[in-house]
């Protein structure tokens, strides 16, 4: 019965998914006001890269590298599959996305909406993908975002080659 009080007329399968986006809005506004902007790349880049790991992104593009195609083979496979929140162009020395909605699952289940801070997290979850299909560091450039008030999210990949 008490229980019944503080869910506050949600049903009770959502509540912990309620209790989660409401938890997880003050842990991001808290990241936004009060943190410097490198620990917050840190921070949330580490989040993207669990969220890769943990939401078999990665073992998808391990499944993928097997085949032993090349880059544009891999990325071609990538788009069919839907790895992404847009498509990824090689183009020269770069690859490129843009996404015109979030591509988080949390903000596609409407569970939380995003931030500047939140926007880090996809950067680290493309960071990830892309040093283990290219076997190499990456530098991912977030040129654009949603969370920062753009129209769309914008990614590059530099010096891939």
């Amino acid at each position: 019965m008490k229980q019944e009080k503080w869910r506050l007329g949600v049903e009770e399968n959502r509540f912990p998914i309620d209790l989660l986006g409401k938890w997880l809005k003050v842990l991001l506004e808290s990241i936004d006001e009060s943190m410097d902007e490198k620990t917050k790349k840190e921070i949330m880049e580490k989040c993207g890269q669990a969220c890769a790991i943990y939401h078999g992104d990665i073992d998808e593009i391990k499944l993928i590298k097997r085949k032993g195609e090349n880059l544009e083979k891999i990325l071609e496979t990538m788009n069919q599959e839907e790895l992404w929140c847009g498509k990824w162009i090689k183009k020269g020395n770069t690859i490129t996305s843009v996404c015109e909605k979030c591509g988080c699952p949390f903000v596609r289940a409407e569970i939380i909406k995003p931030s500047p801070a939140f926007c880090y997290c996809s950067r680290g979850w493309v960071k990830s993908v892309f040093e283990l299909v290219l076997a190499k560091p990456v530098k991912v450039n977030l040129e654009k975002a949603i969370g920062r008030g753009d129209e769309v999210c914008q990614f590059s990949i530099h010096d891939i080659d």
